[in-house]
């Protein structure tokens, strides 16, 4: 199946990142002596992180189900759980969206004690999902959220793993965001700037966002549709420059 991004091991990604920061690639990473070899394999856990959190990247969605049964009203976290993907809670019975709250939300609701209100309601505390009340019987809850693994592991690649360590490891992600990471890591450790290498992240990952959704090109003409998108609906025929 192909991949929005195109991947390569972290053997690669380290190398590629000690030959632009004018070092010597190692010809290992995990089972090598060499300094660099070693900083760099430490380095590389924290590159993917940073680069799993910079985004809500689509390969790293999952869903999660709550399925009520008017009495539970706490479901663990899933093992692989990193985030939720804000406004992503639905729920099938109400056919609305569940509201998340705050601690301070959290004590207004326990306050006001509404039914509609309080089974679409939750938080996360003790690393659970709380419902203030029970999602009734039969009610299909779903969330969407970003998986903490990102590391496809080099003996057995349909296993995902949260660091690597093996030579042979590939991230999920685009392997010249990954590089970009390890310098912003390298010459942040070295204590040396990294606002060049930052501003390159930075430019890719906008780069790549735009290739992770779908969004239709706004057309003046029609061409391809029966109306034009500036018609009817999405802009008023009056008031033009007001």
């Amino acid at each position: 199946m192909a991949a929005v991004h195109q991947t390569d091991t972290i053997l690669y990604e380290v190398r590629q990142a000690a030959l632009q920061l004018s070092q010597t690639p190692p010809i290992g990473v995990y089972d090598s002596q060499d300094e660099l070899a070693q900083l760099m394999g430490s380095l590389a856990p924290l590159a993917g992180m940073m680069v799993n959190d910079a985004y809500d990247w689509q390969s790293q969605r999952l869903t999660f189900t709550a399925t009520g049964d008017a009495v539970r009203t706490a479901w663990d976290m899933p093992a692989d759980f990193a985030r939720f993907v804000d406004e992503t809670g639905w729920s099938s019975s109400f056919l609305g969206p569940v509201t998340p709250l705050n601690a301070q939300d959290w004590a207004l609701g326990k306050a006001w004690s509404t039914t509609y209100f309080t089974q679409m309601a939750c938080r996360i505390r003790n690393d659970q999902l709380q419902f203030m009340s029970a999602p009734a019987l039969g009610q299909v809850i779903t969330f969407e959220y970003v998986n903490r693994n990102w590391v496809k592991d080099a003996d057995d690649p349909l296993t995902l793993k949260a660091k690597t360590d093996k030579n042979g490891d590939i991230p999920v992600f685009d392997w010249l965001l990954m590089v970009l990471a390890l310098k912003v890591k390298w010459l942040e450790t070295k204590r040396m700037d990294n606002t060049g290498a930052m501003a390159d992240f930075n430019d890719r990952l906008r780069q790549l966002n735009g290739n992770e959704i779908l969004g239709a090109r706004l057309s003046l003409n029609g061409r391809r549709a029966p109306m034009r998108y500036l018609d009817g609906c999405n802009v008023p025929p009056t008031g033009f420059g007001l």
